[in-house]
């Protein structure tokens, strides 16, 4: 037999009983001490196992996918290829894809009979209940060669166990850094978004370790849940469903989950209000019986953001332009702070009821009747002030004669008491339409 590297052969006439133990325990120790290796991945712990024991060794995930693999003589394109068969017509096929259910269902590892002398050994990674890959190694038992202190038939066995139990340390460890990181993260955007940097070149500072861009605009859109039942931190969630959709409409976003929304940072060339739209409709599948027409959440944007620093006041736009689409019964639907106009000042009123009589005395019978024609006039009174005071163009966008309009805007002077032809009396009964939601496109 040969001595490899790193292993001494037992004394002529010492305890060779001993000498299996002793392989074992070294060989576990160099596994083992992977784990405080900052670098170490699975791919070092199957290099362990081949250069230990001259095996075909590898890690696959639950779908028999290739994670690492290592083979002697090989590389690790090579090793993957020899592992699932296909590296050489007269390559031995593995039984290992078939067991894969059988060992994580035991818990334990197995060692499966394959072609002529081959034996393969599937050892299932556990990392509490779940099991997020597997160890598998191969030899030909007949032409196996190894040191005497690793000559035994259940060495791959075991072996293969306590390298599972490596590579489910080495994930755990990873998936504990990969959540510390996205808290880190996580908290930095919070800070950015409430404005809790010292100064400009902490916050610049921060927006650089979250990865924002400096050279493109930015704005802040938040998607928050129109029902309170969807609220919740956990992943199934619709919070955390929302922070999926936007990073997908949006690679580059900045997000994080809130107690009540998911808030998005997103860069040029996204646009933000596509990105916030086409998450609301991925929500409302499955959800609403039309997710064209109405959505679970509501979508808020706020205004351009040039510099990191800045990305605390767009977020406050966003926020109050939420707050604005529910007060105005526009709940369900994507909204931007760029298109609030007078409405900006109205979300300074502490009483939404207090506006909605405001708009109602202003109108009089005009808001209080709602009759088929009472409406057509409330909306030709509307579609007068977007078209700046020009029947004619009201005519032409409603598509009726412009002598209909005139009629139109003396019965809603009738019905509210209004006088159009004054400046005071435009300016209130506009505002009041702004109020009910009537200015709207």
């Amino acid at each position: 037999m040969t001595t490899r590297e790193g292993t001494a052969r037992p004394p002529v006439g010492g305890a060779s009983d001993a000498a299996g133990p002793r392989g074992l325990v070294a060989l576990y120790r160099r596994l083992s001490g992977l784990v405080a290796a900052p670098s170490a991945d699975v791919q070092a712990v199957v290099a362990v196992v081949t250069a230990e024991l001259g095996v075909l060794a590898a890690v696959v995930g639950p779908s028999a996918e290739v994670l690492a693999a290592t083979a002697p003589g090989l590389g690790v394109p090579e090793a993957s290829a020899r592992l699932r068969g296909t590296a050489h017509p007269t390559a031995p096929a593995t039984a290992w894809p078939r067991t894969l259910d059988t060992a994580a269902a035991a818990g334990r590892a197995l060692r499966v009979p394959g072609p002529g002398t081959r034996v393969q050994v599937v050892a299932p990674v556990l990392l509490g209940r779940e099991v997020p890959a597997f160890v598998v190694a191969e030899e030909d038992t007949a032409t196996r060669d190894r040191p005497d202190a690793l000559a035994g038939d259940d060495v791959l066995l075991l072996v293969a166990e306590h390298a599972a139990t490596v590579v489910g340390v080495l994930a755990g460890r990873d998936r504990v850094l990969a959540t510390a990181a996205g808290q880190v993260r996580g908290d930095l955007v919070s800070g950015l978004l409430l404005d809790r940097a010292r100064d400009a070149d902490q916050a610049a500072q921060w927006a650089e370790h979250v990865g924002y861009d400096h050279g493109v605009v930015h704005r802040v859109v938040v998607v928050s849940p129109d029902d309170d039942d969807a609220y919740g931190a956990g992943p199934a969630s619709l919070l955390g469903e929302a922070e999926e959709h936007l990073l997908a409409a949006a690679p580059a976003a900045l997000t994080v989950v809130r107690d009540t929304e998911t808030v998005a940072v997103v860069g040029e060339p996204a646009d933000p209000v596509a990105v916030g739209a086409a998450c609301a409709r991925r929500l409302a599948r499955g959800r609403v019986p039309d997710p064209d027409a109405h959505w679970p959440v509501t979508v808020a944007v706020g205004g351009p953001v040039h510099a990191p620093q800045e990305i605390a006041a767009s977020y406050d736009q966003a926020r109050r332009t939420l707050v604005a689409a529910r007060r105005l019964g526009r709940a369900g639907r994507v909204l931007r702070f760029d298109d609030l106009g007078v409405h900006r000042l109205l979300l300074q009123i502490p009483d939404p009821d207090a506006a909605r009589a405001f708009a109602r005395e202003v109108l009089g019978r005009l808001a209080a009747e709602r009759s088929e024609r009472t409406v057509e006039v409330l909306r030709t009174l509307a579609r007068y002030f977007r078209e700046d005071g020009s029947p004619q163009r009201v005519a032409r966008a409603l598509n009726v004669h412009p002598n209909t309009v005139g009629y139109r805007l003396r019965r809603a002077e009738e019905l509210s008491g209004l006088h159009l032809d004054t400046y005071r009396d435009r300016l209130v009964a506009q505002v009041a339409l702004e109020i009910l939601g009537e200015m709207e496109e």
